[in-house]
């Protein structure tokens, strides 16, 4: 996980964490509700809640706020969106999220698939 840029200074987020002086595209909920419907997290593969991760921030890329290609749904999760997208700090971003969102899904793809074969080897 690699971290793009300095992190921006406490003055330049408000208490949630969103970047000020930046206004989200009146279309943005209304999108995202509609990109997240019927995918699943590309981190863990739950099905929701999610929301819409901008793999290159908005407050960035003012132009990428509404491109499908520059989403990627994701739980509202701490571990999800907070970590993996944001490696722990919203005032950041991850510029590995894709590739590290997929070995995330792997490993955990592989863990439930051992656990599920303990529990039948637990049963017989």
């Amino acid at each position: 996980m690699k971290n793009r840029g300095a992190p921006l200074s406490q003055n330049d987020t408000d208490d949630f964490g969103a970047v000020r002086g930046v206004q989200r595209s009146p279309k943005w909920a209304a999108f995202e509700k509609r990109f997240v419907r019927g995918k699943a997290c590309v981190c863990c593969g739950a099905k929701g809640p999610l929301t819409g991760h901008h793999v290159i921030p908005y407050h960035v890329r003012p132009d990428l706020e509404l491109d499908e290609a520059n989403i990627r749904p994701v739980c509202t999760g701490v571990d999800c969106h907070l970590v993996i997208g944001h490696l722990k700090d919203f005032r950041l971003w991850n510029e590995d999220f894709d590739a590290d969102a997929a070995a995330f899904l792997q490993k955990r793809r592989r863990a439930m698939a051992l656990r599920k074969s303990r529990k039948t080897a637990q049963t017989k």
